[in-house]
């Protein structure tokens, strides 16, 4: 407070006015603030020392001093409201925690857990713990080739090579990073892939020297039994829930598309002739529904079918367009898969690896969305917060609860054993 001002107060009123003062200087109260309640002080002091004329001025310094309290009390309780938030408590429940970015979670293992493998190059890898980069399966490259892989449902990695022509399967230990041959340098020629039943207890592999049989046996690789198709087949065949017949997409002389074999009986059932592309098909996780992608060449659309296995009912998803005419190329469908818990499917679509993009759809049919350009080879986390994929010779992750964030690097794609068609690229999370 001014001091001339302040010296022009009555004895009796230099305390208060001293403690006002004080306060102000403590909450450090705008210098503007100040002058105005000096101003409005004097005023009311210059009315009582003048001589009272009526009822209206003896009312004028009691209003003046409520005025200036009033003005105090607003003043400190703002002072304290813009203090304390700034003071955070222990505790609290308006204590403000900085969530976690999606690149810690991941990094930390609290979100995507669990290893994603990548067949690459003739070459299989595992992400490290981190997602930081990918560690090579046979890093002395004793094995010729190592083509393909597939986890079982109870995490069981199975690693299909050859060397020389010769199929081998092999099971990785994660504790050393080891590879144990459940058939080894066998004479089923040279092997392309392999599928584990629902059960995890068989395995099915087919061989490009004759891709008319598959083989049969079981995940240790004993009780190999060859079954003779009929058909050409051009992928490895899925188990169907159950594990009594094998779905595959395969040709003859007269029809092609997507097939049932009974293993009882051999009996084969055609489930679909629009069916065109080798890895366009895959079963829910809990063996209910078997979507697949049927290329209808007259109406010009590729459609996404989700087909309940016990009735039969069949849903159309979703549409995308593709040149009409049968001698039109058509993009291809690849790696369609669903999410663990059975509500999405991912695929890629495309001609190119340039052109190619991946697609998210809702398993109840309320939507289809692109979610990446330039992309293939497509996998959902089994807790269902990541979509791994491959873009540009790296590989990513994508936030599915935020697609729109900036994909998470894992890194480049390893050199691998020789030059392969991004085709046979492959990522896979373990269920």
């Amino acid at each position: 407070m001014n001091k001339e001002i302040f010296d022009q107060l009555p004895a009796d009123e230099q305390p208060v006015a001293a403690k006002l003062n004080s306060a102000a200087d403590n909450m450090k109260v705008p210098q503007d603030f100040q002058w105005k309640l000096e101003t409005q002080l004097m005023d009311a002091y210059q009315n009582k020392s003048q001589p009272a004329k009526g009822w209206f001025t003896k009312l004028i310094a009691p209003a003046a001093w409520t005025l200036a309290a009033a003005l105090g009390f607003v003043l400190l309780n703002w002072t304290i409201r813009s203090i304390i938030p700034s003071e955070q408590t222990p505790g609290s429940s308006s204590t403000a925690i900085p969530s976690e970015s999606f690149e810690s979670n991941v990094r930390q293992g609290k979100i995507c857990e669990g290893p994603l493998a990548l067949a690459h190059g003739f070459s299989v890898y595992v992400t490290n713990q981190d997602k930081t980069d990918f560690i090579e399966l046979d890093e002395s490259h004793a094995i010729g080739e190592l083509r393909s892989f597939a986890w079982s449902a109870d995490g069981q990695l199975a690693v299909v090579g050859n060397t020389t022509g010769t199929g081998n399967i092999f099971l990785w230990n994660p504790t050393d990073n080891s590879l144990s041959a459940v058939v080894p340098n066998s004479e089923l020629g040279y092997l392309m892939d392999a599928a584990w039943s629902h059960d995890s207890k068989m395995l099915l592999a087919w061989s490009v020297q004759n891709n008319t049989v598959v083989y049969l046996m079981n995940s240790d690789g004993s009780a190999q039994k060859e079954i003779q198709l009929g058909m050409y087949i051009s992928t490895a065949p899925q188990f169907v829930p159950g594990d009594q017949s094998i779905f595959f997409y395969g040709s003859n002389s007269s029809s092609f598309g997507l097939f049932e074999f009974s293993l009882d009986d051999s009996q084969i059932k055609t489930i679909s002739n629009f069916v065109e592309d080798e890895t366009g098909f895959a079963w829910s996780p809990d063996g209910s529904r078997l979507a697949y992608f049927e290329m209808n060449r007259v109406a010009g659309e590729a459609r996404l079918v989700v087909e309940k296995f016990e009735s039969g009912d069949k849903t159309s998803l979703a549409t995308l367009p593709i040149p009409k005419g049968s001698g039109s190329s058509i993009p291809d469908v690849a790696n369609l898969s669903w999410s663990q818990d059975g509500k999405f499917l991912v695929f890629e679509f495309g001609r190119s690896a340039s052109d190619r993009a991946i697609y998210l759809a809702n398993a109840d049919g309320t939507g289809l969305v692109k979610l990446v350009d330039s992309a293939h080879a497509p996998t959902i986390s089994s807790d269902g917060n990541c979509l791994a994929y491959i873009s540009n010779k790296q590989a990513f992750l994508l936030d599915l609860k935020n697609t729109t964030a900036t994909p998470l690097l894992i890194a480049d794609l390893p050199a691998g054993r020789s030059t392969s068609d991004f085709r046979l690229d492959k990522l896979q999370w373990k269920p």
